[in-house]
């Protein structure tokens, strides 16, 4: 068949491999819409604040993952394919790298969590994961098939501009357990308040255990869960919570999917994660010592049987302390959320001050939520404009229920966020860029810049005579308008994202021949793709984030 691509927003490289690994083994049933990363908006980031500004700080990184702050202007970065840790000062991306170690890197796995603590003697510990390449090569997982060495959590002393004398505190698992996929390596790193390393590790490739609720299945195995040593890799002492007996004496909580975020509240001390759903159930978790998350048996709210076990709390593995809690917030369309990152500062007002934020990297948006009083809970204050109502739930059920939420946008897919020294918040995008989010009567930038502004006729940049289409939402075979598209060969389709989120046009469907012969890639809020159809045949399509979204051009 062909076809002539007018436009398009070309997915990442890591999502064309796993769509050459899903075609490979098409028994496998991944959603595979998270690895499409928004790209950045070409009139840069807004914040949905005129009183605040973005500047962007940094660029020229590699698939940038995390980020920890070494002092004023001073940051070390992770970068997920390159194995390098990376030190940007004063805005300016260093030549040489602190370090650079050898990764496996097909689909999540890579250089993935750092973060950073300093002693009163002086001395500086970086705390690193990533996933070890077994045969002394970046990437050698995918182009020769070896298998990595680990999942590695590694302690590291900054001297001199350099990171040295590695000490091995974890080795988890980093092959995949049911599945034949590689993702859900987790990888946020963070030290608590109590001076312990706190890591969160997912699945990793649909391990199943019984730190996965698999009530019959193997011992746990180091993965999904958030996991706790101390600085020495050594169980807290008095802090086993599930079991005595290693690796369960080291979980702090189990039974998540995946997750690329995790923040201690300033205020009580206690600690939230996110958590990715697989086709819905994107999660904000309060997480206590002995948490456990549901999965693979919950996912979302347990009354909505995102899962269809039909399980409740009680049918998830009981270990040692563990307990079920529901998640604080819920989004029932997937986002492909990412760090969380309360702020605890007022630099940028006092209105927003200990407040959580959270990111995605399907869209690009920075997300901002409130507490409730004994901040326990997601609970949304007068300091929100639109529509709360629809939120009362505290589920985002469709992509215009978010729209009070967003916080910013147009930073393409958002990786980390971070608190600088100086209280202003930094964001971290995949784009390889680094951005801080400022009062715009202290910033360097005259004044923010302004989203795209909305065009009077979306087609008026389709090329001539192309058939208008629409992409209204997650509707089903209504997700797209017309539906079936009635043309002629040789006619262009143009189709214009009216969502508020992320969706793209894929040929195939969810079960089969996915993108083989044409996928728009991630197609952000009022972005268009074009594609000329030069045979004659019906052409099925969907959206890889919402694979319930359908529709055909019939071309004759």
């Amino acid at each position: 068949m062909g076809f002539v691509h007018k436009k398009r927003f070309s997915m990442s490289f890591i999502a064309l491999l796993f769509i050459m690994v899903f075609n490979m083994c098409p028994s496998s049933q991944p959603s595979y819409g998270a690895y499409s990363k928004a790209e950045p908006s070409p009139n840069g980031p807004v914040i949905n604040d005129p009183n605040l500004t973005v500047e962007k700080i940094a660029s020229g990184l590699k698939t940038p993952t995390s980020m920890a702050f070494l002092g004023s202007n001073d940051i070390l970065v992770t970068e997920k394919n390159t194995g390098r840790v990376m030190e940007v000062r004063d805005g300016t991306v260093q030549d040489n790298p602190v370090l650079d170690v050898q990764v496996a890197t097909f689909i999540e796995r890579g250089l993935l969590g750092i973060d950073l603590s300093t002693y009163s003697d002086g001395r500086t510990y970086a705390f690193l994961y990533y996933t070890e390449s077994g045969g002394g090569k970046d990437g050698d997982d995918f182009e020769d098939g070896v298998e990595p060495t680990g999942n590695m959590l590694y302690r590291y002393e900054y001297v001199d501009g350099q990171l040295i004398n590695p000490v091995l505190l974890l080795n988890l698992p980093a092959e995949p357990g049911t599945t034949n996929r590689t993702d859900h390596d987790g990888g946020k790193v963070l030290i608590g308040p109590d001076n312990n390393v706190y890591l969160v590790i997912g699945e990793v490739g649909g391990h199943r255990t019984l730190a996965q609720n698999t009530e019959d299945g193997p011992n746990a195995d180091g993965t999904g869960g958030i996991l706790r040593v101390t600085p020495d890799g050594s169980v807290v002492p008095g802090g086993a919570i599930f079991g005595n007996e290693l690796p369960l004496s080291i979980y702090y909580a189990m039974g998540i999917r995946n997750s690329f975020g995790i923040d201690f509240d300033p205020v009580t001390g206690n600690l939230w994660d996110t958590e990715n759903g697989p086709s819905s159930g994107d999660e904000i978790n309060l997480v206590g010592p002995g948490f456990n998350s549901g999965w693979a048996l919950i996912q979302g709210y347990e009354g909505n049987n995102v899962m269809d076990t039909g399980a409740s709390g009680s049918d998830l593995v009981k270990l040692g302390g563990g307990y079920y809690g529901d998640p604080k917030f819920v989004w029932n369309i997937p986002i492909g959320i990412t760090d969380a990152k309360f702020l605890n500062s007022d630099k940028l007002g006092k209105e927003y001050q200990n407040d959580l934020f959270t990111a995605d990297i399907n869209n690009g948006y920075l997300y901002r939520l409130t507490l409730n009083g004994d901040r326990s809970g997601i609970l949304m204050d007068g300091t929100y404009a639109g529509d709360l109502q629809s939120l009362s739930d505290n589920a985002v059920d469709n992509a215009r229920e978010s729209e009070p939420i967003i916080f910013g946008q147009g930073f393409g897919g958002i990786t980390d966020i971070e608190v600088g020294p100086d209280g202003y918040m930094y964001v971290l995008s995949y784009a390889g860029d680094i951005y801080r989010i400022l009062p715009t009567s202290v910033s360097s930038v005259p004044k923010n810049l302004p989203a795209a502004p909305p065009q009077n006729n979306p087609m008026s940049s389709a090329p001539s005579g192309a058939i208008p289409a629409t992409v209204v939402g997650i509707a089903g075979e209504e997700s797209y308008s017309p539906n079936p598209i009635e043309i002629q060969v040789g006619q262009t389709v143009t189709w214009y994202n009216e969502d508020l989120i992320a969706h793209t046009v894929t040929s195939g469907s969810d079960d089969s021949d996915a993108g083989s012969m044409f996928d728009s890639g991630n197609m952000l809020n009022k972005q268009s793709y074009s594609l000329t159809f030069d045979e004659p045949g019906s052409f099925e399509y969907f959206c890889i984030y919402h694979p319930t979204m359908v529709g055909e051009v019939n071309v004759s």
